[in-house]
């Protein structure tokens, strides 16, 4: 199979290469004076009015542009402001033209423009006009945004342009969704949406707009006017085998006063609507207040998830709400709520082999799973705020909860174990914002965030396991562990600015607060009876406060095409923990300098250049510093001997843009390079039947190198984009196992084409890869390194049979390679067919899934001195149709 679709792929370049290509080029002049004409718009369009390449006239007046031989109803249309439009058809003579235009005397209120470029910039701002890129059978504006040159949609719904996340995704200037904008990009249909926008040098506060160093990226989609008019929607309703459903209402409205994009849901097909509730910006947020979230201490198993397209692996019954609505009031207050519940009810089945490599030995652990999982999860968020060029205020209200029971049967290196967990989450937070400019128009900056959380959690296993370890080596029914993790935080700041003068400047101070306490304890139950392990240390009571006082300066200079950004604070930070437990109580005072440099320049009209400089130190949280013996799943124990985990990191970026946004080019390149010193490190201790992981006071460092490149094209002749990523990363660390240090190096090199292209008038090709070698040795014996090959290939053939007909035939290929083992071959086909039915406004779809019926995943993993094999179960052949009426 891999040796056709290298084929195919091959078959079409090939095609594409031997199609004869023609010239046409010639000169502009003025009709009245004979000189040339520069800046004029040449335009080649198809008979149908799609523009199949466009180009500027240079100086002198010249023009050069090629096109495909075999196509003879083309015409050229010429632009420019102060003449005549002027149009051709292209028949046989379309080289050496001479073309005179007539000037015309044109008043700049009665211009109308019937036609626009595909892609212009105006300063920071790039626009892509949504019409050019769409095709047919798109349906979202999601759809759109993939193909768009510069701009990288993951296969969650992250978007970054130019390898650089984004910050906001507004809907006509409002920031409907916030950053679970994932919703938005699968339901907004592209054809309400006028124009892409992406937002450089990105300032939301108005009131700080060029009054500080920014260099983030934000999206704006702009709605067409029409389309503001009135409330859309569409209801879906969608049957089939075996025994399949899957179901949607929304409803959208996006005018000046009121914005709302609602969603009520239902499948079963392995849509897993939690990841609509994902915010990818909120770990970043929390970095930057000096938090870090404690994580779920306990889990069923330890096989993480295939790397699949979850609808194969998730077998389910789901169901979700997620509201969102944005009220513009007046005197520009503005008022947003997002209120989201989803329901999931799943099983998962796999086994696999984990191998742990020593100089001696290696030691195997074998795993097989069956898995139940209930979960609800629910946030809702209310907020309020004012943006104007003077002020900003903001209250932002969060509430959180998530309730999840789960059930495993599980075999273990030949023992069965029964494995229960439940987790509990609830949490709160609310930001405060206030900036005013003040009549000397210096700035005032007030924040005050608070955040409320707790995470009871129960893992259950029964036999009950380690015997030796709790109950002297005798066997007893029942292991119970139970967790709580309650944690609070709060940061206070004020700051006051001085955007005036060649240097900006910033003063500011802030305090904050973080008390989080960790409960835990075993319980071993036999013959309905309870008692404590036969050891004093399964049980926590640790109370972790810490309190950090900063002092924070920023200056910032801008000239011309330069600007730089030094930050400078210096802060004092106490921290202690205690556990009557273990009589421990400890403390620890540390002053902190943690500065920062950001330069961008402006290497020419549309390149950049960016290098920043970051020290950051790191102390942990309560769950580097608990004594108490933890049992985190059926095999694995923890507990910590070192104190504060801390560490400090250096590290530097440059990275280069470089773009061409009327050739339709975009590319990048960036270095990187991290040291991190740590005070502690993280001791594995394996055997064949237990896994313990200790917290050790022992220095060591890591040292991370990184370079990364992108390169994005859209090819007229072909009416689609081309793209190609690639990224190689370097690490060297050190790993206690088994009371032996063994110092690793890591390599990675990745490569990732891309292309979305027009094959025929009526056929296109999708075609996305992704190549990746790893390979992790240890340096003193090389010869106990793994090193694997990853190969996935995505291949689509989306094809317009006639007006509102569309076929489209969809292809996956998974190959994995590794030394002295089994290559994995898997191709999964896919195909689906839509006819739209207008006068009804209706679709009608047939959605065919895994019609080669895999029903089995094997996968390679490898990291430092680990290497695990696993098996999962998939769903198996689906067909499902579906009606998909608009409201």
């Amino acid at each position: 199979m891999l040796r056709f679709l290298l084929s195919l792929l091959c078959f079409c370049c090939c095609a594409f290469v031997s199609a004869q290509q023609q010239l046409v080029s010639g000169k502009l002049i003025d009709k009245q004076s004979g000189l040339p004409i520069a800046a004029a718009s040449i335009t080649i369009k198809s008979s149908a009015g799609k523009i199949v390449a466009f180009k500027a006239t240079d100086a002198k007046g010249l023009f050069q542009i090629s096109i495909v031989a075999e196509q003879t109803d083309y015409n050229l249309e010429i632009n420019h402001l102060g003449y005549k439009k002027y149009a051709l058809p292209l028949r046989d003579a379309t080289d050496n033209l001479t073309i005179a235009l007539e000037p015309q005397a044109i008043l700049l209120e009665d211009v109308e423009v019937k036609s626009k470029p595909m892609i212009r910039r105006i300063g920071d701002t790039l626009a892509y006009d949504v019409g050019s890129f769409a095709r047919e059978e798109d349906r979202s504006i999601g759809d759109v945004l993939k193909r768009l040159p510069g701009i990288e949609v993951s296969d969650a719904g992250q978007i970054k342009y130019q390898g650089k996340e984004i910050s906001n995704f507004y809907i006509d200037g409002d920031d409907l969704l916030s950053d679970r904008y994932a919703l938005g990009t699968r339901t907004i249909p592209h054809k309400m949406v006028k124009d892409i926008q992406v937002l450089n040098n990105h300032e939301h506060l108005k009131v700080l707009k060029n009054k500080r160093f920014t260099d983030q990226v934000a999206i704006n989609l702009v709605i067409k006017e029409d389309a503001k008019l009135k409330m859309t929607g569409e209801a879906k309703i969608g049957v089939g085998l075996p025994k399949q459903y899957d179901s949607e209402l929304n409803n959208m409205l996006f005018n000046k006063k009121y914005k709302m994009l609602n969603v009520l849901n239902g499948n079963n097909v392995g849509n897993d609507l939690s990841n609509e509730l994902i915010g990818y910006n909120r770990e970043n947020t929390l970095a930057r207040l000096g938090t870090m979230p404690i994580n779920n201490l306990l889990s069923l198993g330890t096989v993480e998830n295939p790397p699949l397209a979850k609808q194969h692996y998730f077998i389910n019954n789901s169901g979700s709400l997620n509201t969102n609505n944005l009220f513009n009031l007046g005197n520009h207050w503005q008022l947003k709520s997002n209120i989201q519940a989803v329901y999931n009810q799943s099983t998962q089945q796999f086994n696999g082999q984990t191998d742990f490599f020593t100089n001696e030995e290696v030691i195997s652990f074998t795993e097989s799973q069956a898995m139940e999982t209930k979960e609800f999860l629910a946030a809702i968020r209310l907020s309020a705020n004012q943006n104007l060029d003077k002020k900003y205020i903001s209250n932002a209200f969060s509430f959180e909860y998530e309730k999840e029971d789960a059930l495993a049967n599980i075999r273990s290196n030949g023992q069965a174990i029964a494995v229960g967990k439940q987790h509990q989450i609830r949490g709160f937070s609310n930001q405060l914002d206030y900036v005013p400019e003040l009549a000397n128009k210096n700035i005032l900056q007030i924040n005050w965030f608070v955040n409320y959380g707790s995470k009871p959690q129960a893992l259950s296993l029964s036999p009950g396991v380690f015997p030796a370890v709790f109950n002297n080596n005798l066997p007893y029914q029942t292991t119970e562990q139970v967790v709580d993790v309650p944690n609070f935080y709060s940061k206070l700041s004020s700051g006051y600015r001085v955007p005036k003068g060649k240097i900006n400047q910033y003063y500011g101070v802030s305090v904050s607060l973080e008390d989080q306490r960790l409960r835990s304890n075993i319980a071993l139950l036999d013959s309905g009876m309870q008692q404590a392990p036969l050891l004093d240390s399964t049980s926590n009571a640790m109370h972790w406060l810490r309190s950090l006082y900063s002092i924070h300066t920023e200056y910032s200079w801008k000239k011309n095409r330069l600007e730089m950004a030094l930050s400078l604070p210096l802060s004092f930070q106490r921290t202690t923990f205690s556990d009557p437990t273990y009589l421990l109580h400890e403390a620890q005072n540390k002053w902190l300098f943690l500065p920062s440099f950001r330069l961008k320049y402006r290497a020419w009209r549309e390149d950049d250049l960016d290098f920043s400089y970051n020290f950051t130190n790191n102390f942990g949280n309560i769950q580097d510093v608990y004594r108490g013996i933890i049992i985190r799943n059926y095999r694995s124990l923890s507990q910590n001997t070192a104190d504060i985990n801390e560490s400090s990191m250096h590290a530097f970026s440059l990275n280069y843009r470089f773009n061409r946004t009327v050739k339709m080019l975009f590319s990048n390149i960036g270095l990187s390079y991290s040291k991190t010193q740590r005070e502690a490190i993280l001791a594995q201790q394996i055997s064949n039947n237990i896994s313990q992981t200790i917290l050790s006071p022992i220095p060591n460092d890591v040292h991370a190198y990184a370079l990364q490149m992108g390169i994005d094209k859209y090819i007229f002749p072909l009416a689609g984009t081309l793209k190609l990523n690639a990224s190689m990363t370097y690490t060297t660390f050190e790993q206690l196992f088994n009371d032996v240090m063994l110092p690793f190096q890591g390599m990675t090199y990745m490569l990732r084409p891309q292309m979305e292209i027009k094959i025929w008038r009526m056929l296109n090709l999708s075609y996305s890869s992704t190549l990746e070698w790893s390979n992790a040795r240890q340096r003193n014996q090389p010869e106990l390194g793994n090193s694997v090959f990853n190969l996935a290939q995505n291949i689509s053939l989306p094809l317009s049979i006639f007006k509102g007909a569309y076929i489209r035939l969809t292809g996956r290929h998974l190959h994995t390679r590794q030394p002295a083992m089994q290559d994995f071959n898997y191709f999964f086909a896919d195909a689906s067919a839509r006819y739209r039915v207008a006068k009804w406004k209706t679709d009608v779809e047939l959605n065919l899934t895994n019609l080669a019926n895999i029903k089995t995943f094997q996968t390679y993993t490898i990291s430092s001195n680990q290497q695990s094999q696993n098996n999962y179960a998939l769903r198996g052949r689906m067909a499902v149709l579906k009606v998909v009426f608009a409201l």
